[in-house]
């Protein structure tokens, strides 16, 4: 029996041996040509990047050393990873870093004749266009995926959620948008990456087994799904940066996997539960920048050896550096916009419902009060008639005289819905929400009531003046100060004509404007039925103008490069606001810096902005008019086309930025020239170098690259030409990168110091 065992003994290990000779024959066999030239016509399609230098003359591509920038694997002749990582950061000539003929269908067509491949990793080599979903779907071995910090747009193809075998998919920093597919049939998907996109609206569906979910900076709105909190495995998830909504789930924190939570920079309210319990596991918890109130749960009380805890920037009453508790109140569902295409809404211009929202949160405790719930309503009405991509605004004065016979001769003021935009006019979100900031409701005021708040428009309290506008401060008679807009109606106008178009004014609330909060129509002392101008009345921010915050010595300390930066964003969010909240856009706003207001939290607010204009139709296209009256010297909100006028606001943000990097006034056309010549050079040379071109009073408090790309976002914004200027919407995805640099920088400053 013993020899018998003995013999056994001997056998297996020959077999062992046999295999692991076959197994190591398998792994040395050449690869095919084909597979072989397929890679070289890789490297030919992404434009010879040097990352791909090794394959030139190579004997075996297999053979190649792995390498931070190139990996080859192969086995049975074939390939079975490429992982190519390049040097083509984000910029802002973002189709230039490979030919212009240059095509992802192509590229992908030709990864596909690599059937074994189960790991393609292409990071920031410049790939731009479209992700061929069916092309992808072919490569079935497929388990890790990494396309980032390339130039993919369009959608996120439905594809993925069929890509049964995919364990890793990251999608993060490139231009990616709409919904993210159906992806919890994928059993085996533990981790998900698509931040620094601008997907949404909805939170992604994915399976039990993810371990790393990533969404930051893209624009996923509503709740937090509860389903969150059943992800058993989920070790890190990192949500900051989009528009969230509502109450936090907190058994998240519980999650027994969970080491890494950032949820900042949404807009999640309410309070976290005494009761609310952390992992053991947990060491970083991030709710900075929220509408959180009431006291924290005792495992988010200050760090620890063990946890680090973030939670600036909301109403907790038992932290530092927390807003005021009526900055956490529910928010005014300010202007209703119209739905992103696609989106489900009703066909045929059918009505919205009511949306209704009462959110009572408790802040500040005094005395046993309690805040009284706030009912914010806003009547959202779609149609989608005759050009379902065109955009509505809900009893818009924008309506035309057009409309005229249709409706039995009413007059424009009684049209309540219309479609007003070209067809290319792009859709804006869902809803603007924005926060109410202790500034009161609209109303309408008396003359009498604003005479006595400008000491009957005195000329103590005259601000500037012009033929056909004056402004004013004032002081009313509750004691709060406001700022007064007294505007020149055109004759044509009848207090009557002008009551809807009121009505849109005083839906142009949002955090990054300077809240108009009445308006008193004037009527003509010798004809009633005739309207001689009209006063807004605003309210008034007293911290001064962001120029103010740059020269004054006093005020400079309080703006360093962070502050800068998310003052910048605030102004850029409030030009997209204006932009896209009527049809036609608000555009050729005044936005010098001295008009660049910031509140005692250095929220940055737009003062002098235009107002909604009326629309009427010439030849088939969208035209404007202002009903106030112009000086000759004046050509804004007179007759004009809507087409590209938006680029001007662009340019004017483009000059804000540059005075926000170097401090100072850019001055004449010619040292604007000078100066962007050297930030170019700099760019394009060493971005060290900016280093001496920034403002003294904010070195040491900046990231390079964060620096860097403001800078390249300004030169950009202030291009010549204005079909080169970018979009807002590229604009604030730039700054929010910026902003992710920064804070990637300032938490290893941070760590380095404590250790050292």
């Amino acid at each position: 029996m013993a020899s018998c065992s003995s013999y056994g003994g001997r056998v297996a290990v020959v077999l062992v041996v046999l295999l692991l000779c076959v197994s190591t024959l398998a792994a040395a066999q050449p690869l095919m040509s084909s597979q072989a030239k397929t890679l070289l016509w890789v490297r030919r399609l992404l434009g010879f990047p040097p990352a791909l230098d090794a394959m030139t003359g190579a004997p075996d591509l297999c053979a190649l050393p792995p390498t931070p920038s190139l990996t080859v694997a192969c086995a049975g002749g074939q390939v079975t990873e490429l992982s190519v990582r390049g040097g083509r950061e984000p910029d802002a000539a973002w189709r230039t870093a490979l030919p212009a003929n240059f095509s992802a269908d192509a590229l992908f067509t030709t990864l596909t004749r690599l059937p074994a491949l189960s790991r393609l990793s292409l990071v920031a080599l410049g790939v731009w266009g479209e992700l061929p979903g069916a092309k992808l779907h072919r490569l079935q071995a497929l388990r890790v995926l990494n396309l980032s910090s390339n130039y993919l747009y369009g959608a996120v193809p439905e594809h993925f959620s069929r890509m049964y075998s995919l364990q890793s998919l990251v999608l993060s920093r490139n231009r990616l948008n709409g919904t993210v597919p159906l992806l919890s049939g994928l059993a085996f998907l533990d981790e998900l990456d698509v931040g620094h996109n601008r997907l949404g609206p909805a939170f992604p569906d994915v399976g039990n087994a993810v371990v790393r979910l990533v969404l930051a900076n893209n624009n996923f709105t509503g709740k937090i799904p509860a389903a969150v909190s059943s992800l058993g495995q989920l070790q890190f998830l990192d949500v900051s940066g989009n528009r969230l909504q509502g109450w936090i789930p907190s058994s998240i924190f519980a999650l027994p996997a969970l080491r890494y939570i950032d949820l900042s920079r949404n807009q999640l309210a309410g309070q976290l539960p005494a009761s609310t319990a952390c992992a053991d596991a947990l060491r970083f918890v991030d709710v900075s920048d929220n509408l959180l109130a009431g006291a924290r749960p005792a495992c988010m009380r200050g760090n620890s050896s063990a946890r680090t805890v973030l939670d600036a920037g909301n109403c907790f009453r038992d932290a530092k550096l927390q807003r005021p508790s009526t900055y956490c109140n529910p928010g005014a569902l300010a202007a209703v916009l119209p739905p992103t295409q696609g989106s489900g809404g009703d066909q045929g211009g059918g009505k919205g419902g009511q949306v209704g929202m009462v959110l009572g949160i408790v802040g500040g405790v005094v005395a046993g009060a309690s805040l009284i719930a706030l009912v914010m309503m806003a009547v959202l009405r779609r149609a989608r008639r005759h050009h379902p991509e065109a955009t509505i605004l809900p009893r818009s004065p924008l309506a035309t005289p057009a409309k005229k016979a249709a409706d039995g001769g009413k007059s424009p003021a009684k049209v309540t819905q219309r479609i007003v935009t070209p067809a290319d006019k792009r859709h804006a979100s869902q809803a603007a929400r924005v926060n109410t900031l202790e500034v009161p409701a609209y109303r309408v005021y008396t003359l009498e009531e604003l005479q006595e708040a400008t000491n009957n428009f005195g000329s103590s309290n005259l601000i500037s003046s012009s033929p056909v506008a004056k402004y004013y401060n004032g002081q009313l008679q509750d004691g709060s100060r406001v700022s007064l807009r007294c505007l020149k109606l055109k004759p044509k106008y009848s207090p009557q004509s002008l009551t809807q178009y009121m009505e849109i004014v005083s839906k142009l609330r949002h955090r990054h404007l300077v809240s108009i909060i009445g308006h008193c129509i004037v009527e003509d002392q010798e004809n009633p039925n005739i309207a001689s101008s009209v006063c807004f009345v605003a309210e008034h921010v007293t911290n001064g103008s962001l120029r103010s915050h740059l020269t004054e010595w006093r005020k400079r300390e309080m703006l360093k490069w962070p502050q800068r930066v998310s003052a910048a964003i605030g102004v850029a969010r409030g030009i997209q606001f204006l932009h896209d909240v009527t049809a036609p856009d608000i555009v050729h706003n005044d936005l010098s810096i001295e008009n660049i207001l910031l509140d005692k939290t250095l929220t940055s607010k737009i003062s002098n902005f235009n107002l909604p204009m009326i629309s009427t139709s010439k030849n088939g296209k969208i035209f404007s008019e202002t009903p106030f009256a112009i000086s000759e010297d004046n050509d804004l909100g007179s007759v004009q086309s809507t087409e590209q006028t938006d680029k001007d606001d662009i340019y004017q943000f483009g000059l804000i930025l540059l005075e926000v990097i170097t401090g100072k006034p850019t001055g004449s056309q010619n040292d604007l020239d000078s100066l962007k010549t050297q930030i170019s050079e700099a760019i394009a040379e060493d971005p060290d170098l900016l280093k001496d071109m920034a403002d003294p009073a904010i070195r040491g408090t900046f990231a390079v690259e964060s620096l860097s790309t403001v800078a390249e976002i300004a030169l950009n914004c202030t291009a010549s030409d204005p079909s080169s200027r970018p979009s807002m919407e590229d604009v604030i995805w730039n700054l929010q990168y910026s902003m992710q640099v920064q804070d990637g920088w300032a938490s290893s400053e941070s760590l380095s110091l404590s250790t050292r």
